[in-house]
Order: C-alpha cells, then sequence, then structure tokens
C-alpha cells in the first residue's frame, strides 16, 4: 500500500463514517468524477492561476491536469511504487510533489522518495537531498520560492531553499504524531501551509493545528498549538483563506471543517455532502471560483468509492498565493 493509503486504511478501522448520498444543496457540487474500478484515486490537489487543476493519483503514479472545461491529461508518471502525495505549483506553472515511497514493514523508503519539481512538459527532477526526509507527505511555497515538506513520521517539517539547499527546519515536538493510530510509528506532521510570516501544520493523530513562525533570517521559531479539537483527528490537507482561517480536510470523518484565528472549529460540509474520504483540498484562483474550495475526494478505502473532485463554496476568497 502507498502513504496515504494505509493511513486511512486504518483510520477507517477505528473512525470511519461512511460516506451519504449528496444533499440537494447546491454549495457542494461535483468538478470531476473518477474511475475506482481504474484506481484513479486523488490525493493532493492544487490549482495553478490560470485555474487548471493538478492532482496526484496515488494509486497510478501519475499527475494529472484537469482545464476549466473539465478535459484531462497525465502531466507526469513517476515509478511504479512512487505514491505521489501532496501538491503545490509556482506562478510559472511548476509542480512540487511529495513523493512517499513509503514502506510500513520496515519504518524505510527506496531512495526516490522526496520532493520533485514537475516542468511544465512534464518532466520530474528529484531534487537532491530531499531523499533523507523519512516520510514526505505534503508540500507549500513560500513568496521567496523556498519549498516546505512536512515528513509525516518524523514529525518534521523540512525546507528546500531556492539555492537547492535541504535542511531540517523544525522537528518540534508538536508536529510529532502518538502512535495512536497503531503504525508501529507515528502519524504527525501533514497538510501544510503559509501564512505571511508563519507556517500552519496539521498533526494527523493528535488533531492539531500547529503555527511555526518564520524568523527574519528564514529559520523556525517556537511552535504554538492554533487549535484542537475531536474533528480535527485524522486531518490531511489545509488551506488558508484571505483571513488567515484553516480549512482541512478529514478523510476518516467525512468532513471539511473551518478553524478561526480564535481557534474556533465549524463544520462545512459532510459525508451528506458527497464527501467520501476527503484528503487535500485548494482554493480556485480565477474568477467565478475564487470562493470555493476544490476538494480531492480520495475514496480508496470506502465501501461506496466516489473518487473525484468535488466544489464546495465557502464564500470567502484564499489566502494570496506566492
Amino acid at each position: 500500500m502507498r502513504t496515504r493509503s494505509i493511513i486511512v486504511a486504518a483510520l477507517a478501522a477505528a473512525l470511519f463514517v461512511p460516506a451519504a448520498s449528496a444533499a440537494a444543496d447546491d454549495h457542494v457540487q461535483t468538478f470531476a468524477t473518477f474511475d475506482p474500478a481504474a484506481a484513479e484515486f486523488p490525493e493532493g490537489i492544487a490549482i495553478d492561476k490560470t485555474g487548471n487543476v493538478y492532482v496526484s493519483v496515488i494509486e497510478l503514479d501519475q499527475i494529472w491536469k484537469i482545464d476549466r472545461s473539465g478535459s484531462r491529461s497525465i502531466v507526469s508518471e513517476f515509478a511504479a511504487g512512487s505514491g505521489p502525495a501532496g501538491l503545490a505549483v509556482d506562478p510559472t506553472g511548476t509542480v512540487y510533489v511529495a513523493v512517499s515511497a513509503f514502506d510500513p514493514a520496515t519504518g524505510q523508503a527506496p531512495a526516490l522518495k522526496g520532493v520533485y519539481r514537475v516542468a511544465r512538459d512534464g518532466t520530474n527532477e528529484h531534487l537532491p537531498g530531499t531523499e533523507v526526509i523519512a516520510f514526505p507527505n505534503d508540500v507549500t511555497l513560500d513568496e521567496q520560492g523556498n519549498v516546505y515538506a512536512t515528513d509525516t513520521a518524523g514529525g518534521a517539517v523540512w525546507r528546500i531553499s531556492k539555492d537547492g539547499s535541504v535542511a531540517l527546519w523544525t522537528d518540534d515536538p508538536l508536529l510529532a504524531g502518538d502512535g495512536s493510530f497503531g503504525f508501529g510509528f507515528p502519524i504527525g506532521a501533514n497538510g501544510i501551509a503559509v501564512h505571511k510570516n508563519k507556517i500552519i501544520v496539521a498533526n494527523t493523530e493528535r488533531g492539531l493545528l500547529v503555527e511555526v513562525p518564520v524568523r527574519p533570517d528564514g529559520s523556525a521559531g517556537i511552535p504554538t498549538v492554533l487549535a484542537e479539537s475531536p474533528l480535527l483527528v485524522g486531518v490531511d490537507g489545509i488551506a488558508l483563506d484571505v483571513h488567515g482561517d484553516v480549512y482541512a480536510g478529514i478523510g476518516v470523518q467525512n468532513l471539511v471543517i473551518r478553524v478561526s484565528g480564535d481557534g474556533s472549529v465549524r463544520t462545512l460540509a459532510t459525508g451528506e455532502d458527497g464527501l467520501n474520504q476527503p484528503s487535500t483540498l485548494a482554493f480556485g484562483t480565477v474568477a467565478g471560483d475564487q470562493q470555493a474550495l476544490f476538494v480531492a475526494n480520495f475514496s480508496l478505502f470506502s465501501p461506496q468509492p466516489t473518487p473525484g473532485v468535488l466544489k464546495l463554496r465557502v464564500g470567502v476568497p484564499a489566502m494570496p498565493l506566492p
């Protein structure tokens, strides 16, 4: 199994809430439908400035692009067993991918794991030095072009500087999992997003959102808990709106929630709205979609899989992307 597949499978046994038929509520719409029989299970999602939606199809080791008309194409393919997961896209249309290739039987991963850069022509390049990240899971970019990658097993965030240097940015205990999901290794730092001079990180097992200041020299400040809630247990990907509120996909609970700056939590959509193991999410970037979240319906371990991408209207635009 692949990295996120393992997480969802184990969590499903303990926490899974079955998906329900979509309710008659137009604030959640279907943007793209995938074929479960063809192993089309979308995990990571990112959207470029022209509105193209990129998804990592984890079981097929591919990155797809879905344009505004709904037409889809394969952008890039990875070696079998790579398990591409979290995505980010820069202003030039270059896509960054966390490639996990994690083997839970050994707690190790082959050298092909790490962070990859996918050029617009589809060629992908492994960023040298990122193979030291134990469990690459999600990525984000800051305004300077630095890449931050979460290490889920290591409870850490790594920084790939614009000059190509790779360094452990923080492994504060708040980012570590507690082993409560029973894998034999912790499931901690997962979804990640930039908020001005701070980095927000989701901790899957502990149901936390952690805020890490970025110091003027680029180093990590002292992390603090932004939010903690039972609704955050199993949190996966996150996105930020213009106010700095955090939106989170909770796959095993079939939820998308919003966490305000004061730590309060509001449920925005559930299985009744068609959510089926939502993994990651991203704000639309073009007129008509700027107040909508695009949500990857992972759906791999659902008894009635409905993989695809949903569009959830939230009434507020995204935090501007780098």
